[in-house]
């Protein structure tokens, strides 16, 4: 975990936000070109709004990656401390708990 203004996530939040800050305008240039004549700049801000989607996407992706690692990195921690718990409340065997606990197993107050 980083500190404030020190996070994995600033750079590719800040180049998505980049990619899509002009996406509305070159939109819009192209929803209001006028196909009865030759519009280059609409069809050029088309070809800029499907840059600017990819590139939006690609930093998404690495974000995704990010959260991806970290959050089993954060499962992996928290199953270690359950397991240390588990431990402890055994007397510090690795013996298996007596009560098992499954789909099966009625509630007790449903008998």
């Amino acid at each position: 975990m980083s500190g404030p203004g020190d996070s994995a996530y600033d750079e590719p939040l800040s180049a998505f936000a980049h990619h899509a800050e002009d996406l509305p305008v070159f939109v819009l240039l192209w929803e209001t070109r006028d196909d009865m004549r030759a519009c280059p700049e609409a069809r050029r801000a088309a070809n800029d709004a499907i840059d600017a989607i990819d590139g939006a996407l690609a930093e998404l992706h690495k974000v995704r990656q990010l959260l991806i690692t970290e959050i089993r990195a954060s499962d992996d921690a928290t199953a270690a401390r359950v397991d240390a718990m588990l431990a402890g409340a055994r007397g510090g065997t690795d013996s298996p708990d007596p009560v098992v606990i499954t789909s099966r197993t009625p509630h007790p107050r449903r008998r």
